[in-house]
């Protein structure tokens, strides 16, 4: 999702308990960041290079991109390397590295390595991933109800739910869905939901948060075979149409998602999320096999 999770930002730590924290920049060490997820049938797109930053250090955007950053990325059925391009745009969120070629191909059940090196506040970095995509099969199969209206409720008074029916991969034990609604503003916010009390103002303040929902189911059987996944009325903040999108994706991608938003225990250590980076690298490079259903809450 994302998906789907915005620009890492990563610091040293120290203290616990309550939350009171000591910051200390002389543990800070330069990291590349990488953010990346492969999908078959899409081409090599969308890989985001960045560099962290000390947590009082104030930099432009331009410069989170190191200037001498070099990616490349190595097929490893054929053992030939790619170099990959950085894609100018105006915002530095959307400057993603790709293949401009047509001749790397990503194949369900294929590996890849990701190779980044770059010099940060003027020390050599170098880093690398890699991800063993998903084999073939999965697919969503069905839908119970492909529309409804909003959280109608059975003859026990329980809401019935959208629920996908999946054909797993047989490589993948992690499942994530992403929700996201083809219109999502004040005017088809859903107000009489019964989870909380939202003015108009309220929702365009915070609308992203009602726009971007996702969920996931794990520990599937480690073989072919049919799933379900529910989709809760509480991340469905909008009537309309819904572009549902499932990944079974590979267990780097599925380690990040778990841990990247608990990295604070219940004492108040602070802890880094799942990486599966080597070497000077933080962040997540994986893949995933992806499909998708439309979805309508009627009013």
């Amino acid at each position: 999702m994302y998906s789907y999770l915005g620009l890492l930002l990563w610091f040293g730590l120290f203290g616990c308990g309550g939350g009171d924290f000591s910051v200390s920049n002389t543990s800070y060490e330069p990291r590349l960041v990488i953010e990346g997820l492969l999908r078959p049938g899409v081409g090599v797109e969308g890989i985001r290079i960045t560099r962290n930053v000390r947590v009082d250090e104030r930099i432009r955007g331009d410069g989170l991109i190191p200037a001498d950053v070099q990616v490349h990325l190595t097929d490893g059925a054929s053992g030939r390397s790619y170099a990959l391009a950085l894609r100018e745009a105006d915002r530095v969120e959307d400057r993603l590295f790709y293949y401009p070629g047509s001749d790397l191909q990503i194949v369900p059940g294929g590996t890849y390595a990701l190779e980044v090196s770059a010099s940060v506040d003027g020390t050599p970095l170098r880093a690398r991933a890699v991800t063993t995509v998903p084999e073939a099969g999965f697919r969503i199969d069905e839908v119970n109800r492909p529309a409804m209206p909003y959280r109608p409720l059975d003859e026990g008074g329980d809401p019935i739910n959208f629920t996908l029916s999946i054909e797993r991969s047989p490589s993948s034990r992690f499942y994530l869905l992403t929700l996201r609604p083809r219109v999502a503003t004040s005017a088809n916010f859903v107000y009489e939901n019964p989870f909380t009390q939202q003015s108009r103002q309220d929702v365009e303040d915070r609308l992203d948060e009602f726009r971007f929902r996702w969920d996931w189911i794990q520990n599937t059987p480690s073989e072919g075979g049919i799933s379900t996944i529910e989709v809760s009325w509480f991340d469905l903040w909008f009537y309309g149409d819904y572009d549902a999108y499932v990944y079974a994706a590979d267990e780097n991608y599925a380690r990040f998602i778990q841990t990247h938003d608990q990295v604070q225990e219940a004492d108040g250590n602070f802890h880094e999320a799942d990486f599966t980076v080597e070497g000077d690298g933080i962040g997540y490079f994986g893949s995933a096999l992806v499909d998708s259903v439309r979805l309508q809450v009627l009013r």
